[in-house]
Order: structure tokens, then C-alpha cells, then sequence
């Protein structure tokens, strides 16, 4: 399957409230690839513009791009997403943060038996300690949503579409011509970051779905890194290989040269636009980007929040949008 990712806003610490940032991603099936790029280019001429070029959130009516969100829902595609509140994440806060993740990742270092994984990690801790705040909250944002999808999408494609899980390429928005430090720090970063935390959320996996198309991504029985048992106490025979999964095919793109990224793109708008309450008819838009999301556990809404400051109430009108998106998103277990 291919993940196209992009990303709303600048992250970066707001006076006031309310105004939200987004990252989204759009899992897509071989499958369905040719139908997105059909919608897309429907959408394009019919607000006017060229097929081959691209075409932003503020160019389109808002019916017409309602209308393709909808044919988008229609597919066997899942969108999801991670946003934060720029107004709640003050510089204090965040640098608390960002410290905090560092030391984690040296906590065991002492531990390790090789002087090349020292370093290593040594490497990863140094390059993560010197981002800006405003990097570090958009990469902790897109972090949080790669290990919602590997944790998430594998189900969902296990039941329905099972082969689509033989190979995860991901696909992700270029800023700029050359390289950027958050671009590098991200392929880096985002693999290890992913790998720790699924020690302590490991994913489930359910009894007759059907797995096997990962087994390029499982650890050989008996080859599961010696770490997790020196250094955690898990003792593992198998499991998923969550930085492989990551890094075996992962590139940064030029939107005008991708469509799954220009859709992504659009969706991402989209949830953003609805976050700060400025469709005409809100509750529809966020109704019909609902129906694009998964399910989560225990109910929980599919958009997934992150926030620095503590014990924040939700405003009242947010919190009733994510239950629209709650009750309108794709279920997790397939019906039959």
C-alpha cells in the first residue's frame, strides 16, 4: 500500500486558542490508486482548473469539495490524523517535552553491549535535543499518527484487503528542493521513536484475520533483538519489525508530482479548516471527513489530539465535532 502524508499549518506557538494544526495520512491500496486519481481530477474541472496541475482547499466551492470528499469515502482507502492546538503549547512547555523524550531515549544506553548502538542512540538523542520547539511538535505529531496507522491499518486491511499489507511505501509532502533538517531528522527519527513505543503499547493483533502478507516485516523466530530483553525484560520470540516497515521505502515528494500527495493534501485542509470552525456548514464537512477515518479502540474518537498543556479542557464545540467524526468513521471489524 502506498501512505501519502502532508501537514496543515506551522506548528508554531500561537497567543491565542483555537488555532489548530494538523497532520494527516491517506492509506491507499494498489487497488484504488486509479480511483483517486480519477475524483482528483474530476475536482479539478470542475472548479476549472488543468488535471495536470494542482489545486488547493482555497480554489475549490465548498460543495464541490464535500461532493469529493464523499466519493472519496466510497473507497477502500483509511485517512488518519494527529492535530494540536498551537495556542496551548507554549515554548516552556514544549522544550519540558523535548527534554524529557531526549533523556528517555539515553535512559538504557549504559546497557547496551555494542559501542556502534551507543553511538547510535547517542546520534538520534543529539539530532532530536536540537530541533526547534515548532519542529519538534510537528514531528511529534507525525510520529504519533505513522504509529496510529501501523498500529491501526494492519487490521483493517488483514480483514479486507489483505495483500495490500505485503509492502508499505510511504510518501511524504517535500517543502523544499533540497533537503530539509526536519526532513532528515524525520526519516531518522521517526523509525527508532516508533520502534520504542511499541514495546509499550504493542500492537494487537486478532485470532482469523489474515497476516501473512507481513512477513517480510517479521523478526525470524529467534532473531528478535537481544535489547528487548536485556534492557526491557521482554522476552519475544516474534514480532513486527515496526523500522522496517518505516525505512525500507520511505521518500519525500514534490506534490505536483504525486496525486495521492495533492489528496492528502486536500484532506488535511479540510481538518484543519473544520478544527478552527470556518466551513459555512461545519457540521457537514466534518461529517464527511468522518466517514474517510477508522475507528478507534474503546470508541475513541479517530482524530487523534496532542496537547503540551495540562488538564486543558477540550472547548465544547471541538469535542462535539470529534463525536460526529466518532459516530460517521469506517468501522474496524468488517461486517459480513
Amino acid at each position: 500500500m502506498n501512505v501519502y502524508i502532508d501537514e496543515s499549518g506551522s506548528f508554531v506557538n500561537a497567543s491565542n486558542a483555537g488555532l489548530w494544526n494538523a497532520v494527516a495520512a491517506l492509506a491507499v491500496s494498489e487497488k484504488s490508486e486509479e480511483e483517486i486519481e480519477y475524483h482528483l481530477n474530476q475536482l479539478k474541472i470542475s472548479n476549472g482548473f488543468d488535471p495536470s496541475g494542482e489545486i488547493k482547499l482555497k480554489n475549490l466551492t465548498e460543495s464541490s469539495y464535500l461532493q469529493f470528499i464523499e466519493n472519496l469515502a466510497g473507497l477502500n482507502i483509511v485517512v488518519f490524523s494527529t492535530a494540536t492546538d498551537s495556542g496551548l503549547n507554549t515554548i516552556d512547555r514544549v522544550i519540558a517535552h523535548q527534554e524529557g523524550q531526549v533523556a528517555e531515549i539515553i535512559r538504557h544506553i549504559d546497557k547496551m553491549k555494542y559501542e556502534g548502538g551507543r553511538q547510535g542512540v547517542q546520534l538520534v538523542s543529539s539530532q532530536l535535543a536540537k530541533l526547534p520547539p515548532q519542529l519538534y511538535v510537528q514531528l511529534l505529531c507525525q510520529v504519533n499518527l505513522m504509529f496510529d496507522i501501523v498500529s491501526r491499518v494492519i487490521n483493517y486491511y488483514a480483514q479486507r484487503e489483505p495483500e495490500a499489507l505485503a509492502e508499505f511505501r510511504w510518501r511524504i509532502d517535500q517543502k523544499n528542493v533540497s533537503r530539509t533538517d526536519f526532513e532528515d531528522a524525520f526519516e531518522k527519527l521517526s523509525p527508532v521513536l516508533l520502534q520504542t513505543r511499541s514495546i509499550s503499547e504493542p500492537l494487537m493483533m486478532v485470532k482469523g484475520f489474515d497476516y501473512s502478507s507481513l512477513s517480510q516485516y517479521k523478526f525470524e523466530d529467534g532473531k528478535v533483538p537481544e535489547y528487548l530483553n536485556e534492557v526491557y525484560g521482554i522476552e519475544a520470540k516474534s514480532g513486527l519489525n515496526i523500522q522496517k516497515i518505516i525505512r525500507d521505502d520511505i521518500q519525500f515528494l514534490d506534490s505536483k508530482d504525486s496525486k495521492g500527495i495533492q489528496a492528502v493534501d486536500l484532506i488535511v485542509s479540510g481538518i484543519r479548516k473544520c478544527l478552527r470552525r470556518q466551513f459555512s456548514d461545519n457540521e457537514k464537512a466534518v461529517s464527511k471527513l468522518g466517514q474517510l477515518m477508522l475507528q478507534e479502540k474503546n470508541n475513541a474518537p479517530p482524530l487523534s489530539l496532542i496537547s503540551f498543556a495540562d488538564n486543558q479542557p477540550l472547548p465544547l464545540e471541538v469535542a462535539r465535532l470529534l463525536r460526529i467524526m466518532m459516530e460517521k468513521n469506517k468501522s474496524m471489524i468488517l461486517r459480513t
